[in-house]
């Protein structure tokens, strides 16, 4: 909890920064709050991983192999649209898609500029989604992998005698 706090505290004057400094657009609010979420799906994820793995040396190849199977169905290396049918499940339980989704329409949903015969969230299907939504979706992953972590930390032995 107290590593939640820091880091929305933290949080807020960094993205403000960078929010201002290069003018993005849409609502400052839920671009820091997208950013939190995010960051806190990666905190509790990294505890759930520590703590189902047996050592250390399990968890540093476990958790950044998990993160990049992420990465290519979070819909910014491949369009959801570009997903083979046997693998769209999958964007559907990544935490990634609904912050980079959330994201991308805080960006773009004030002036969403002509792309490809389309629109730019048109050419990334991303034209009819809620940005909040997208980070309450988001914030349920995050609450799901703090529930993972304290279970398995609860149930876990540590220790052999």
């Amino acid at each position: 909890f107290d590593e939640l706090v820091l880091a929305a505290l933290a949080s807020c004057g960094m993205t403000a920064f960078v929010f201002y400094g290069i003018q993005l657009q849409g609502e400052w609010v839920a671009f820091w709050i997208g950013y939190l979420v995010t960051l806190s799906n990666g905190i509790t994820l990294a505890y759930f991983v520590a703590a189902v793995s047996p050592n250390l040396d399990v968890a540093n190849a476990l958790l950044p192999t998990y993160v990049i199977t992420l990465l290519f169905f979070a819909g910014f290396l491949f369009r959801w649209e570009d997903i083979p049918p046997w693998w769209y499940w999958y964007s559907w339980i990544d935490f990634l898609r609904y912050s980079f989704g959330s994201l991308m329409k805080n960006q773009f949903s004030p002036i969403d500029p002509p792309f490809q015969d389309t629109t730019f969230l048109g050419y990334y299907g991303m034209d009819s989604l809620d940005k909040w939504a997208y980070i309450g979706y988001c914030s349920l992953f995050a609450f799901f992998f703090f529930l993972c972590a304290l279970v398995t930390m609860t149930f876990k032995k540590y220790q052999v005698r």
